[in-house]
């Protein structure tokens, strides 16, 4: 399956300080609100220079309803169609990507330890609740995800709060996606 993720992989990495916090802003995981209030900004190669980086986990079965919906919703699509896209691997996007993957593009550009922390903890390091659109918040359409979009991630779930090396956490998971 990996290899149905480079349109994520491909992309820039942006890492960001808020205050006292260096957080790696993952889609559907506060992204939006996290860049957009950044004090500052590492792209690419600039990452290196993290001492430490903080990386927010959202539950994976509500980051892939929220993220499918996000993704239809952007591009006028029936969410229920494009399940069946997505389930036939015919459909990838950042939106809905295991967050695994989302792992897999900073360790192309730091080798540092990582703390992986719950999506609430959010509220430690704002309490700014931004969207990408300024649109009317529409209700998702209830759509489980496929066991393959989760599994890693629910894996990930077990290092809370537990300071780790970025490459052990992708050695340990490194067959999950294939």
């Amino acid at each position: 399956m990996l290899r149905y993720w480079n349109n994520l992989l491909n992309t820039d990495c942006t890492v960001v300080d808020i205050g006292p916090h260096t957080v790696y802003p993952i889609f559907r995981v506060g992204s939006s609100s996290l860049l957009g209030i950044a004090d500052k900004k590492y792209t690419n190669e600039q990452i290196v220079k993290c001492k430490h980086i903080d990386i927010l986990i959202r539950d994976p079965k509500d980051r892939f309803e929220s993220g499918l919906n996000k993704y239809c919703q952007q591009n006028n699509l029936d969410v229920k169609e494009t399940r069946e896209l997505v389930d036939q691997g015919k459909l990838v996007d950042r939106h809905f990507a295991p967050q695994y993957t989302w792992l897999l593009h900073l360790y192309k550009y730091y080798k540092g330890t990582v703390t992986l922390k719950p999506f609430e903890d959010i509220k430690k390091i704002t309490t700014v609740h931004r969207n990408n659109d300024n649109s009317i918040k529409v209700k998702n359409v209830a759509v489980a995800p496929q066991k393959s979009f989760v599994e890693v991630d629910y894996q990930l779930m077990d290092h809370y709060n537990k300071t780790i090396q970025l490459g052990e956490l992708i050695k340990e998971y490194r067959h999950a996606l294939s």
